[in-house]
């Protein structure tokens, strides 16, 4: 008798700072796919992300509720060299004529890394991933069960 395989458990995902503002403005489908990443425990952040959305709260009830992200979600430690790898990767962008911001190296860093997927909406960091051929894995916005 053959007894039902189950799947393997779906991989993390990284929320970009963009995303999370979207999802603070209740903007529908990103409310939407938070609320089903957070539902089935998929979401993890860093203190770069959580540092980004601190500084543009603008009140103490909202600075109360980020800081609790990295009590909620699980942190995502940075390895030693973190920056280095980061600025690296950013470097042999510049190499072949692209350009990629340090913090945005960081995250697709942090997310390959990490093997989680990464949930941003900038193009740059898409555009790298390409470029390198990255093992940096994307989370796609209507796939949540993926």
């Amino acid at each position: 008798m053959k007894t039902p395989q189950s799947s393997p458990p779906l991989p993390p995902v990284l929320v970009d700072t963009p995303i999370w503002r979207n999802y603070f403005l209740r903007a529908e489908r990103t409310f939407r796919e938070i609320n089903a990443l957070m539902d089935a425990g998929r979401i993890c952040c860093t203190d770069l992300i959580v540092g980004e959305l601190l500084g543009s709260a603008e009140t103490e009830e909202e600075i109360k509720v980020l800081r609790d992200l990295t009590q909620v979600f699980p942190l995502l430690r940075e390895p030693p060299g973190a920056w280095v790898e980061a600025a690296r990767l950013a470097f042999r962008l510049r190499e072949r004529g692209k350009t990629l911001p340090l913090r945005d190296a960081y995250l697709a860093f942090m997310a390959q890394a990490h093997g989680v997927l990464l949930y941003t909406n900038n193009q740059k960091v898409r555009h790298a991933q390409r470029a390198l051929a990255l093992t940096l894995n994307f989370f796609r916005p209507g796939r949540s069960s993926e």
